[in-house]
């Protein structure tokens, strides 16, 4: 389905905010000079699911020109751009805030390793062989199959595992939640959720619900919607589901102590 509820100026405000709700955690990190609180392997897993959304985004925006009937119109018009935008910043944030985290990590340098080497590992099997395709010289006519085998890996298998990730990322960080930056999580909490929001009006789905065969079970509909069109809000919202736990583990835990501080001057009192 082709909608346009979702106006040019608002997906700019959109990549803007979600440039501006890292800044908080980029912040902190910076400012103590420590992230050893701050799980790698939750850093790891947010930018492998970023990377996997940019990957899948160029594919269909910047890797091919043909009409793919899904996610963009044909030709590319500038809503497509901006989509894949949006998916860039996301992407080049997380990796900023990645390496940040990785120099300023107390950990031992055999994880550090791992998480660099689990990385570098993953974008072999994503952004490089799309960014190859992309500049392969032989006709579109002549590499659409090995292309079609490539997006469908991602979007039928590759992709549903990075999107389980973002759900591991949340247990890998939530006993040291207070770690994280309280604003960046409320904000990415909120901004996330307007983002997974959008994505559902951004893309090009189904021209014609009509040529759906009737009797289609619903769960099938929502599998195919969600390999091609509908990982961007669903991994947007669980990723902004999760900042939004994280922020009430951190507030909790920060008002705890806050209470333990205050406890003892009450004491008196209340013997009294």
């Amino acid at each position: 389905m082709t909608t346009n509820l979702v106006p040019n100026w608002l997906r700019i405000i959109l990549s803007i905010l979600s440039f501006l709700s890292f800044i908080p955690q980029l912040r902190l990190t910076w400012a103590k000079k420590d992230s050893s609180d701050v799980s790698l392997n939750y850093i790891l897993l947010i930018l492998i699911s970023a990377t996997e959304q940019f990957n899948i985004g160029f594919f269909f925006v910047a890797s091919h020109s043909f009409d793919s009937d899904i996610f963009v119109h044909d030709p590319r018009n500038t809503g497509d751009w901006l989509n894949l935008a949006q998916l860039t910043v996301v992407w080049i944030m997380s990796l900023v805030l990645f390496a940040l985290c990785l120099f300023y990590s107390h950990s031992p340098r055999s994880l550090k390793v791992s998480v660099v080497a689990v990385y570098i590992s993953f974008l072999l099997i994503s952004v490089v062989p799309t960014f190859i395709d992309a500049i392969d010289p032989a006709e579109p006519s002549q590499r659409i199959w090995i292309s079609g085998i490539l997006i469908s890996v991602h979007t039928m298998y590759i992709n549903p595992i990075v999107t389980m990730g973002i759900i591991w990322a949340f247990c890998a960080q939530r006993h040291k939640a207070s770690a994280l930056s309280t604003l960046g999580l409320a904000t990415q909490a909120v901004v996330f959720s307007l983002v997974a929001l959008s994505w559902t009006s951004r893309v090009r789905f189904i021209d014609d619900l009509h040529g759906v065969p009737p009797g289609v079970p619903l769960q099938r509909i929502f599998i195919f919607w969600y390999q091609v069109v509908g990982w961007a809000t669903v991994d947007n919202a669980i990723f902004a589901m999760i900042q939004f736990v994280l922020f009430c583990l951190a507030t909790h835990h920060k008002r705890r102590i806050a209470d333990s501080f205050s406890l003892p001057e009450q004491e008196p009192l209340l013997g009294r």
